[in-house]
């Protein structure tokens, strides 16, 4: 349908797959791709719930309190809430 390709140097390399570009193995290729940063993002998050530590005690709720091994522990008798909350 539509009007036909307009002329191009059939010689031209881009990383995108040039013009018009339909790579027959897309959603195979995107599956990886998206299984590979989903591996990535699952250790990056790991490593940084294994290394966080806070010096205070937030003076308001947040979301890393969940899995943050300094609140489930609770070894320190001085990491308490503040007494104004």
């Amino acid at each position: 349908g539509g009007t036909p390709h307009k002329p191009y140097p059939k010689h031209v390399w881009s990383p995108a797959g040039g013009w018009w570009a339909q790579p027959k193995a897309w959603k195979r290729n995107t599956v990886i791709v998206g299984l590979g940063a989903s591996a990535v993002l699952a250790f990056v998050f790991k490593k940084s719930a294994e290394l966080e530590e806070r010096t205070m005690y937030p003076r308001v709720w947040i979301p890393s309190m969940l899995w943050s091994k300094q609140f489930k522990n609770n070894d320190d008798p001085n990491f308490q809430p503040p007494k104004s909350l």
